[in-house]
């Protein structure tokens, strides 16, 4: 305002319009966001997505000399699959139609101050579909943790053949967020997965050239990861759908799972994703399973994590979809999710000693300055000339 006002005074009125236009077209991409959150029915499924971002990216602020950073938040857009924008990236493409006008509009949609995931308007009315957060938190993770030249590595050196390794590299950064998702949340990502993607006979796995790794081997890689971090039920890597080992990529997803699952990260304080990710769940622990069937009996599952909840929620909706609907397990699971939300901002769990004693310095003083002014003159109130 002071801006436009200086304008306003010096002869360069002509500027403000355009400004204040392109400033409201970069704002509409936080305000979508946020009024969103003032809708009951919106803002009940953007929590639940929220937390499942913060399950799978808020174990990174309790590592030691990790700086306090925002968690991504999670909205929704017209885009078909689900998408992470990290923290620092332009966003002027993504900003409503309407183009960007001034240098001041460019300059404001030129770095996102803290991560986003967006994921289709659909996976409103379909719960088990937000268990794809964990896999875009995860690329934050990435992000935020500086893990990038790492999973590139372990990839490389996973044992796989030369020309092989190759599309692996490249693959190397969803295989990452792929993993972290599995590990999260158990075989119910790899489910999920299989509805999403395109996994049919068509796809050519050994000459194949998408961003991603194939449908096929991402199913693998999710399974294979999953029965690492030590979850039930995880399918056999080398027989997703039914459909065999076609040309080794079995193999090569369980040798790209172990090679991100097993061993210690330098950029997560030396802990294995499955000791970020799964702490405290004992292997083998029936809880989502068991969640699924309560869930199908009308109940709660009783899952103590919010992707927990979501991949019981899951198990049941492809055990009977009929009865999922006719119980509205959906609605039952956002509930529980949001029962289990722990109150208070997402920041580090725990405060910077240095932060707490200046925050106590602050407390005295405030005492002090209190103190001062009802001991002023007047019926308890300070001469303040």
């Amino acid at each position: 305002m002071a801006d436009v006002r200086a304008r306003l005074a010096d002869g360069r009125a002509g500027e403000v319009p355009g400004r204040v236009l392109d400033l409201h077209h970069v704002w509409d991409y936080y305000r979508t966001r946020f009024l969103l959150r003032r809708v009951r029915d919106y803002r009940r499924v953007l929590d639940v997505a929220d937390e499942v971002a913060w399950e799978c990216y808020g174990p990174v602020l309790g590592l030691a000399g990790a700086r306090p950073k925002e968690p991504p938040l999670v909205g929704f857009s017209r885009a078909a699959a689900p998408r992470a924008h990290r923290r620092g990236s332009a966003y002027q493409d993504l900003l409503p139609r309407g183009g960007i006008h001034t240098r001041e509009g460019r300059a404001a949609a030129a770095r996102l101050p803290f991560p986003v995931i967006d994921v289709p308007w659909s996976f409103g009315s379909h719960l088990p579909a937000l268990l794809t957060v964990a896999h875009e938190a995860a690329h934050h993770l990435d992000d935020d943790c500086g893990l990038g030249d790492e999973i590139r590595r372990r990839v490389a050196t996973a044992g796989l053949p030369p020309e092989r390794a190759v599309p692996w590299v490249r693959w190397s950064g969803e295989a990452f967020a792929d993993v972290c998702a599995a590990v999260l949340c158990g075989p119910a990502y790899a489910a999920v997965l299989a509805e999403l993607l395109d996994a049919g006979d068509d796809v050519d796995e050994r000459d194949f050239d998408g961003p991603h790794p194939p449908p096929g081997a991402r199913l693998r890689l999710a399974g294979a990861a999953a029965r690492l971090a030590g979850h039930p039920g995880a399918p056999d890597d080398t027989d997703v759908g039914g459909t065999g080992d076609i040309d080794g990529i079995g193999d090569e997803a369980r040798a790209v799972a172990g090679a991100l699952v097993r061993g210690g990260w330098p950029g997560l304080d030396g802990l294995s994703i499955t000791d970020l990710l799964a702490a405290g769940r004992p292997p083998g622990r029936a809880d989502v399973p068991e969640g699924a069937r309560r869930l199908l009996a009308g109940g709660p599952s009783r899952c103590s994590s919010a992707s927990g909840v979501l991949a019981a929620a899951s198990l049941a909706f492809q055990h009977d979809p009929a009865a999922y609907d006719r119980l509205g397990v959906g609605e039952l699971a956002v509930a529980e999710v949001l029962r289990l939300r722990s109150a208070g901002t997402r920041a580090a769990p725990a405060a910077d000693p240095s932060a707490a004693d200046r925050r106590r310095a602050h407390a005295e003083a405030g005492r002090a300055v209190l103190a001062a002014l009802d001991a002023g003159p007047g019926p308890g109130r300070a001469d303040f000339r």
